[in-house]
């Protein structure tokens, strides 16, 4: 199973999520301004990862992109991508198998100007039949929301950014669980239409302390179901639609 892209295709039906809308926002409304070094938190197929791989390669940045998950046809899968990416070198690409808790403890980790992460956040939801999809989506013993605050402040630089996306309820969860350790910058809220309520949150968190900036509310689709002209210019550079 293949998903083209503009500008290159990934593999994704070895993976514990097929790629979705959730990656794609999140690689689309996060930043990568300044950025040299990347880690995707939970990469998955590495599709978040690629993507913020072409902004960064606009930008002319000399680019170290890591990606880490315990799944291991994920991360073979996101390797095999690598060598196929085709807009920059494989080896500017660092693919592996582990935790993020794993990652932060070595002591020579290194630490990262930009942090991205698609977490698993059902915690009491109903539980999917297959194992692997329930690691990626359930966070039951698996990823905390305070393991994934302690991580991300060992492995951030310190003038680095964290970019998360999570449902509402989620997303104000994580806020408080790193309040005073991760200060929210930014907020973007999604809806997948604009008569529905608002289902992800895309925030982007720093060390320092500053002022929250909430963006304007992105609508995917309008009332007829075509996608919102907003949208569309969001993702041109990277969907085929």
């Amino acid at each position: 199973m293949r998903f083209r892209f503009q500008h290159f295709t990934l593999s994704h039906d070895r993976s514990t999520m097929k790629i979705g809308t959730d990656a794609v926002l999140l690689a689309t409304l996060t930043d990568t301004t300044g950025a040299s070094s990347l880690l995707d938190i939970g990469c998955g197929c590495g599709v978040v990862a690629f993507c913020l791989a072409q902004k960064m390669q606009e930008l002319g940045s000399q680019a170290s992109i890591w990606g880490v998950d315990p799944d291991e046809r994920s991360i073979l899968e996101a390797r095999e991508n690598a060598e196929a990416f085709g807009l920059l070198p494989a080896s500017c690409f660092h693919f592996t198998q582990t935790s993020v808790q794993a990652l932060a403890q070595q002591a020579d980790a290194p630490q990262f100007d930009l942090i991205v992460s698609n977490p698993p956040f059902y915690n009491q939801d109903l539980k999917p039949v297959r194992e692997d999809r329930l690691k990626s989506r359930h966070r039951d013993g698996q990823l905390s929301f305070e393991a994934l605050t302690d991580s991300v402040i060992r492995l951030l630089a310190p003038d680095g950014r964290f970019a998360v996306i999570l449902p509402p309820v989620e997303s104000d969860e994580f806020k408080a669980v790193a309040e005073g350790r991760l200060h929210c910058a930014k907020t973007v809220a999604v809806r997948p239409t604009a008569n529905k309520p608002v289902y992800r949150l895309i925030r982007e968190f720093r060390r320092q302390p500053s002022s929250e900036i909430i963006l304007p509310t992105l609508s995917i689709r309008d009332e007829k179901q075509r996608y919102t002209e907003s949208y569309l210019s969001l993702v041109k550079d990277y969907l085929l639609l």
